[in-house]
């Protein structure tokens, strides 16, 4: 991976932090007001497609010079089998569960040194027509745009610093983009582990689905709630059966809790394993091609050869000969013209000096996460931005 691509991502990811205080910034002052009632949904799209995907996408596939198709298979937006989509799927609802348990630990901390939790709104919509919006806004957008920016450019973008930093970095920086403190934790976990499903799997759809899953679920429990359905408070009876029944409650948590670890694992292991398969039965797919139409021209080389001492055969037939070694031979000399163009072109103009470049990298890099960290402190200390 490039400097100039490391450093093109990490200034393209802090572009899109700094737009995105700025627009939070706005919303807590009442900028937005104007909009009305769909207030949140109007600018829950225009940041996620517009913010998160358009821009960063674009910039990114300007700045490298690269093609539409080029960024997208640099994202990681490669096939998978339907195995790994059922997969994925079942994967996410075990994901949103373990979610629960992650969020209640951590918001129990921090509501140990004396967090108040947002009154969250009620005015959840009760019809169809509302469930459908929600879930369009609320989780089919972030799925596929936040994980494009984090496991797509950012992810890739940062592979250079190996497979466990770039991770953690796309994960914490993951957590910290909710800018609310009560959404770190949990985000920033669910972002490690997408990391690396992504960098196992070679592909960022597995990590759309979950995703997508997670936040789904979230989505018609609150819907179920808002129109008294049972379902929709599963979770909350739940919890008040586990603070009753303290020593029964406390061993169902662990074991609960141990069952949805080992079926997580299970499930991610099996994802892992289809998605091997499925990459390397491609690459034999393409091997196979390519020896078919190495032995194609060995075939034409071979009949020109058998033919070559037959004048008549050769007057009455009008036959393009292609000889195997003359086309190798000419593919490998212009690799190198082109190499050697390259090369030129590098003298040139040559790129920014490996201490500048390595600098400006570091400052993008703890450039986003103090002004992200930053403001998702100040939802802890003061209450800003919820």
């Amino acid at each position: 991976m490039s400097k100039k691509i490391s450093f093109h991502t990490n200034l393209i990811y802090f572009v899109v932090v700094a737009l995105f205080v700025v627009l939070r910034i706005c919303s807590n002052f009442g900028v937005f007001e104007f909009l009305g009632d769909f207030a949140s949904s109007i600018l829950g799209i225009v940041t996620q497609v517009g913010l998160i995907f358009l821009l960063p996408f674009f910039l990114f596939k300007s700045l490298n010079k690269m093609s539409v198709k080029e960024t997208c298979k640099f994202f990681s937006f490669k096939k998978v089998s339907i195995k790994t989509v059922l997969v994925s799927i079942v994967l996410g609802v075990v994901v949103f569960c373990l979610n629960v348990y992650v969020s209640s630990f951590f918001n129990g901390i921090i509501q140990m040194f004396g967090y108040t939790p947002a009154a969250h709104s009620s005015s959840v919509s009760k019809e169809w027509w509302g469930l459908l919006l929600n879930l369009f806004v609320s989780a089919v957008l972030p799925a596929i745009c936040e994980e494009s920016l984090h496991r797509g450019m950012l992810l890739k973008g940062n592979s250079a610093l190996g497979m466990k930093k770039s991770i953690l970095l796309s994960g914490l920086l993951f957590g910290l983009l909710h800018l609310n403190i009560e959404q770190f934790f949990y985000a920033a976990i669910i972002g490690f582990f997408l990391g690396y499903l992504c960098w196992s799997c070679n592909s960022i759809y597995p990590c759309i689905i979950i995703h997508f899953m997670n936040n789904a679920i979230s989505v018609f429990l609150s819907f179920a709630s808002a129109n008294g359905c049972a379902i929709g408070n599963i979770f909350t009876e739940v919890s008040k059966f586990l603070i009753q029944s303290q020593f029964l409650g406390l061993v169902m948590f662990l074991l609960v809790l141990g069952l949805l670890v080992v079926f997580a694992i299970d499930l991610t292991k099996l994802l892992m394993k289809d998605s091997f398969d499925y990459n390397f039965g491609k690459k034999q797919k393409e091997l196979a091609n390519m020896a078919v139409r190495e032995n194609f021209f060995k075939q034409i080389d071979d009949i020109k050869n058998d033919t070559a001492s037959d004048p008549l055969y050769s007057a009455e037939k009008n036959v393009l000969y292609i000889d195997l070694a003359e086309f190798m031979q000419y593919v490998n000399k212009s690799m190198e013209i082109v190499k050697s163009k390259q090369e030129e072109e590098e003298k040139l103009h040559p790129e920014v000096e490996d201490k500048n470049i390595d600098l400006k990298i570091k400052i993008l890099k703890y450039g986003s996460i103090a002004l992200s960290a930053i403001v998702t402190i100040m939802t802890f200390i003061w209450g800003f931005f919820r």
